[in-house]
């Protein structure tokens, strides 16, 4: 793995790895302590978003979603945008084909992005954790294969 892929694994992990495993917990395992495990999930409550035509969301899936709407918008509106260049047919003239590539780049782009980032983000902020601070089933760092971060490359570990 490259050096730069390091970089960026930690600064991900700076930003987002919780103190304990579950994002809201004040200690590690809540199973005997119902009074911690309310306030745990009223303080995510607190947190949640909601907007039009969208579902309620974590604070984790609402920053995936705008960060992946973002990010994934923008780099598929660039992987799109030299298509505009290639004729189409109908005269449609180049500024008009660039726009439409380029649209349907970022659309295309932002909507895979929202739902990679929606998604991955609450994992690493810990969000798909059990009372016991256990990853979820089918949460990325359940899967064996992968180190606690959920990552899928071996030979790196992100003890935090």
């Amino acid at each position: 793995m490259s050096d730069p892929l390091h970089r960026i694994e930690d600064a991900t992990d700076d930003r987002t790895a919780p103190e304990h495993a579950r994002k809201y917990a004040h200690e590690d395992d809540v199973r005997g302590d119902v009074r911690e495990a309310i306030r745990e999930q009223r303080e995510e409550i607190n947190q949640s978003w909601a907007g039009p035509g969208l579902g309620p969301m974590s604070d984790g899936q609402w920053k995936g979603f705008v960060l992946g709407s973002l990010l994934g918008g923008l780099l598929g509106a660039l992987v799109l945008l030299p298509f505009g260049l290639i004729e189409w047919g109908g005269g449609l003239a180049v500024g008009w084909r660039l726009l439409v590539a380029g649209l349907a780049g970022a659309l295309g782009g932002g909507t895979a992005g929202a739902l990679y980032f929606g998604g991955r983000v609450p994992e690493l902020e810990g969000e798909t954790v059990d009372a016991a601070g256990r990853p979820d089933l089918g949460s990325s760092p359940r899967d064996a294969a992968t180190d606690e971060r959920g990552r899928s490359h071996t030979g790196r570990s992100s003890a935090r």
